[in-house]
């Protein structure tokens, strides 16, 4: 399910590609950071991703859009109408319902903030910001970059989930996210996990439909023994995994 591939392309090699080929369009694409410390955390984690989908430059800086939206109402929208499915096996029990709003069960406690929020449960801790508002995919279309950290009470796995949300349109529609990339830590190993562009492209007839499934995947839990040239061949999935 899991195939390892080659590690972050380096800011010297993009560089290099940008200038052989002017017309591919390799100039920095502008971004509204609305959670500065979240996406400078995500710069840190995987500059080499960023800079492939030019959101960062050679020198790990972006772009900021210039924008008059507002984040007053992110963290409430977020709270009532985002679809916490997107957790691969973290929901368990847990999360179980249209919105974190509605899933949260009555010993969770609710810590609201204006981006976004926390929810403390007996057995995790559940961290949700909106990050950014950019073109991931280079499809012209604008996405909500959303981080999600799990964190279990009683140590184990982390994960952080940066969750792409279409835009809602009206002030009814509920959100479906899509898992963009996953950062994953047992303990000071940490994995990074990235989802094919093609799966996550809006679908303009239907926003709301079903991501790609990944809920079988089960990330970290199969290390890759083989030296660099004689890695496992790469098998179909949603989510592969660069090196750190």
């Amino acid at each position: 399910m899991i195939s390892m591939l080659e590690k972050p392309m380096p800011a010297l090699l993009l560089v290099l590609l940008c200038l052989a080929a002017p017309l591919a369009g390799c100039a920095v694409k502008p971004v509204t950071v609305i959670n500065e410390n979240e996406f400078a955390r995500m710069t840190r984690r995987m500059p080499g991703e960023l800079q492939a989908r030019r959101l960062l430059d050679a020198d790990g800086s972006w772009l900021s859009a210039l924008s008059l939206t507002g984040s007053g109402q992110y963290g409430e929208t977020l709270l009532h109408r985002l679809d916490p499915s997107f957790m691969l096996g973290d929901s368990g029990h847990v999360y179980m319902g249209e919105s974190f709003a509605a899933a949260r069960l009555p010993e969770s406690r609710l810590q609201r903030r204006t981006e976004g929020f926390t929810i403390q449960h007996p057995t995790q801790r559940i961290d949700l910001d909106m990050v950014a508002v950019l073109d991931w995919n280079d499809d012209g279309e604008k996405e909500w970059l959303v981080s999600c950290l799990v964190e279990p009470k009683r140590g184990g796995r982390t994960r952080t989930y940066y969750v792409l949300v279409p835009p809602p349109r009206d002030a009814e529609e509920r959100l479906r996210g899509t898992v963009a990339a996953v950062y994953e830590c047992f303990g000071l190993a940490c994995s990074l996990y990235v989802r094919d562009s093609r799966n996550i492209a809006r679908i303009a007839a239907n926003p709301l439909a079903p991501p790609t499934e990944v809920q079988e995947l089960t990330p970290g839990l199969q290390p890759v023994t083989a030296p660099p040239d004689k890695r496992p061949a790469q098998r179909d999935s949603d989510l592969k995994e660069r090196n750190l």
